[in-house]
């Protein structure tokens, strides 16, 4: 299945100071956002670099979703000053597992 991924990276000064649970609150309502124009995410947050990495993707044909995804953050970022939104261009393949799911077959996006 092939479907574009694109990456994004938010640099959030202070990112660091953020509890553990902030991280999961703030995937789960930039997911919620994000859903309503058809695009899943995942977030890897690195808060010593204090930097945020959001792998975006839609179903095949979506458009470039950039724009929406770094409105979406910023609003969500709530309280920090001085986030830089950035979109970075790779050719990649992005596996992972589904949960629930045994058996060693993930899923592939390239």
């Amino acid at each position: 299945m092939n479907r574009t991924v694109c990456v994004v990276e938010a640099y959030v000064p202070g990112l660091g100071e953020r509890p553990g649970g902030w991280y999961e609150q703030l995937q789960a309502s930039v997911a919620a956002a994000l859903r309503a124009e058809g695009l899943e995410i995942a977030l890897l947050a690195i808060p010593n670099d204090e930097t945020l990495i959001w792998l975006v993707w839609g179903g095949p044909g979506q458009t470039d979703p950039e724009a929406t995804v770094s409105a979406v953050i910023l609003r969500e970022v709530t309280g920090a000053r001085g986030v830089t939104v950035i979109e970075r261009a790779v050719d990649a393949r992005f596996v992972w597992r589904q949960p629930g799911r045994g058996g060693g077959r993930g899923r592939v996006v390239s």
